[in-house]
């Protein structure tokens, strides 16, 4: 628990599944993107034409089941071969 002043009392912070899934995903975007698997992430705020086509398209990617799919065994057979 932290107090008032911020401190962290506990001893060792544990990390949680959430945690761990999060950093794999941040891990392997960057390669997903340079393999041609996943859009690149539009820059947030961006509202010139180009900007929101991109926004939708990544929005239109995301959305779809079977893209998502594609994806999560590319990350699994990566995170597979690395170890």
């Amino acid at each position: 628990m932290k107090g008032p002043s911020g401190f962290n009392n506990s001893p060792v912070k544990q990390t949680t599944e959430r945690e761990k899934r999060i950093a794999r995903n941040k891990e392997f975007h960057p390669i997903a993107v340079k393999r041609g698997l996943a859009p690149k992430k539009p820059k947030a705020g961006d509202l010139s034409p180009k900007g929101r086509a991109e926004l939708k398209a990544y929005e239109k990617f995301y959305s779809n089941k079977a893209n998502i799919k594609k994806l999560k065994l590319a990350q699994a057979e990566y995170f597979a071969n690395k170890k």
